[in-house]
């Protein structure tokens, strides 16, 4: 706008110059200004809805998408918190999926009080936050120097970029897209606060930090954010401005020290030998977080593959030393670049603090690998670093049309890549089917997952091969051998079922973290192993499993009424008639004929 005011006085001392003519220049700059004002207003609002309907459309078809056993089982419609939990619940009890997003079950408890299980509300709520967050991207663009229309580019590129999908259509990671609205809300409040210095402004800041927070912990990075808009907008680092950081990284600090410590508990736990940590030393797992960042980069430019999942690699090759190389002259090429291209180092820094705590695989298990939900935030950074590269390309007479051309290329390739994916995300056998065909005989759990679907929609047939296929791909995963175990119990082909609860209980150990805490889910298993040995006669073998699934899980009244049956058989009444006592007073209904058995009615 200072520009325009600076030529509309030129042009006016100009006019004065060729005819001699005296106006009252205020009067005519004000109307000037105000005329100037109205069409960028038009300009802006029509590039907003160009982008915003765009975006719609290229991911309209999510709507018709269904639900995937990808965790939306465990985090919705078979989430206790979203059918039965109140708010306090939801805030401060504990959940089985290892994340506090208390904000997201929020969303899905709601949801689930209007719909119950039908899907299509819950991808529209997802697209409708995709559509705002895009918004605040757009106007973030503008408030970092872009002109409307390579503002709206960036955010086109942001808003139906392949590597959305997964954010979008996957109703699980409506994650994302709160903690994404919130980050980008905080952002573009920081950015007022810098320019006016009013506090109310950077209470705000905090507010929408905080909701970040309680979306997904992965804003964590804002902090390092706002030291970066300082930096930009040449923000005089003082006492002040260094203080009312305090409370920023204090909070960032103790979500990250709670949030590790839980981790490390609850999901830090593999037996798989092909998982990253079981395979790769520490200086390996850098050089694979150095060539997950390079692929990023790569990808946000050229989508080349698009998956659910990604292969891990089981050992480094040239191209993960190369990646990590490219990494590292990225990273400091950002650095030296700064006094000369500002905008290359800041948005190489904001992409860099966004995804640096997601790129050290030895955090993560066997299937959070290069995965493309973790750049949601990130990639904004980048694409602020192509736009605003194309913004000054387009300003050189000779380049204008190149920086165009490829614009459009860019922008055409995004909506059509996006638009083929978005259905292989239909329900579980397609997202399944999807992975294996990119990477057949890789990726053991897409197998397993694709045979849950079919052993849900009673195919036991293709579920077995798919189970079978699983175990083939890495005889040492766990869960693939309780899955098949289902099938063989529902073919009452015992012996494999034990076979298989074998297997199962030799990979996992009962209790994990130096002996101090316990698995719940070998608890289960011994528990009807135990059920099966009764039924075998072998009261012995059922004891010891029945003793150590109550020492995993002491609250399950199911395995004390077992033991108690198992007791009974063996002529052990007064242990018999404790275990049953126990089961009532957990809740249990117990059989009155034993009851009556043990004489306690």
């Amino acid at each position: 706008m200072e520009n325009e005011i600076k030529a509309i006085k030129k042009a006016l001392a100009f006019s004065r110059a060729l005819t001699g003519f005296t106006v009252n220049n205020e009067t005519l700059i004000q109307e000037k200004v105000t005329e100037a004002c109205g069409r960028k207003k038009k300009h802006d609002c029509l590039m907003i809805l160009l982008v915003l309907i765009v975006t719609a459309f290229v991911f309209s078809g999510s709507l018709a998408l269904d639900w995937t056993n990808w965790d939306d089982d465990l985090l919705i419609y078979e989430n206790r918190l979203v059918k039965e939990g109140t708010i306090k619940d939801i805030f401060t009890k504990p959940a089985d999926y290892n994340t506090y997003n208390p904000l997201v079950i929020v969303s899905f408890a709601l949801e689930w009080k209007l719909v119950k299980d039908n899907p299509f509300i819950y991808h529209l709520d997802n697209l409708l936050l995709h559509l705002l967050c895009t918004l605040l991207a757009l106007l973030f663009f503008r408030r970092m120097g872009l002109s409307i229309l390579w503002s709206g580019f960036a955010a086109l590129l942001f808003g139906i970029h392949p590597m959305r999908v997964e954010s979008v259509a996957w109703i699980t990671e409506r994650k994302d897209l709160l903690y994404g609205l919130f980050y980008l809300a905080a952002l573009l409040t920081y950015i007022r606060y810098i320019f006016s210095g009013k506090n109310v402004q950077l209470l705000f800041v905090f507010m929408f930090f905080v909701l970040s927070l309680l979306s997904k912990g992965q804003a964590v990075s804002l902090p390092f954010a706002l030291v970066l808009l300082d930096w930009y907008f040449k923000r005089k680092i003082d006492r002040k401005a260094v203080m009312e950081k305090v409370i920023f990284f204090t909070v960032s600090l103790i979500t990250g020290l709670v949030g590790s410590t839980f981790f490390i508990k609850n999901v830090y736990i593999t037996t798989d030998s092909k998982a990253i940590v079981n395979v790769f030393g520490l200086l390996e797992q850098i050089i694979l977080g150095g060539y997950a960042y390079t692929v990023y980069i790569l990808k946000s430019v050229f989508p080349y593959a698009t998956s659910a999942l990604y292969p891990i690699p089981t050992a480094l090759n040239v191209e993960h030393w190369a990646g990590a190389a490219i990494a590292l002259v990225i990273f400091f090429g950002a650095l030296a670049v700064w006094r000369k291209y500002r905008f290359v180092t800041f948005g190489l820094l904001f992409f860099t603090f966004n995804i640096f705590l997601l790129l050290l695989p030895f955090l993560a298990n066997e299937s959070a690998f290069l995965n493309d939900h973790y750049t949601y935030i990130a990639c904004v950074g980048l694409f602020f670093v192509i736009a605003m590269g194309l913004q000054q390309l387009s300003e050189r007479t000779p380049y204008r049309l190149m920086a165009a051309g490829f614009t459009v290329i860019m922008l055409v390739a995004f909506c059509a890549l996006t638009m083929k994916y978005i259905p292989v995300w239909k329900n579980s056998e397609t997202l399944w089917t999807g992975v294996i065909e990119k990477y057949p005989a890789k990726i053991a759990i897409a197998y397993l997952n694709r045979g849950h679907y079919y052993y849900k929609n009673n195919q036991p047939d293709k579920a077995l091969n798919n189970f079978n296929t699983a175990i083939e791909v890495d005889p040492e995963y766990p869960l693939a051998y309780i899955d098949r175990s289902s099938v063989y119990l529902d073919r009452n082909d015992i012996e494999k079922v034990l076979q298989d609860y074998s297997h199962y209980l030799g990979f996992l150990p009962p209790f994990y973290i130096n002996g101090n805490v316990p698995n719940p889910l070998v608890s289960d298993v011994l528990g009807n192993r135990g059920v099966i040995y009764s039924k075998k006669g072998l009261y012995e073998k059922a004891l010891i499993d029945f003793d150590l699934a109550i020492r995993l899980k002491p609250l399950n009244p199911i395995n004390y009424l077992n033991r108690a049956y198992a007791y009974y058989s063996l002529g052990h009444l007064a242990e018999a008639k404790q275990d049953v006592l126990t089961a009532r007073g957990m809740g249990a209904n117990v059989d009155p004929a034993f009851e009556k058995l043990l004489k306690l009615r």
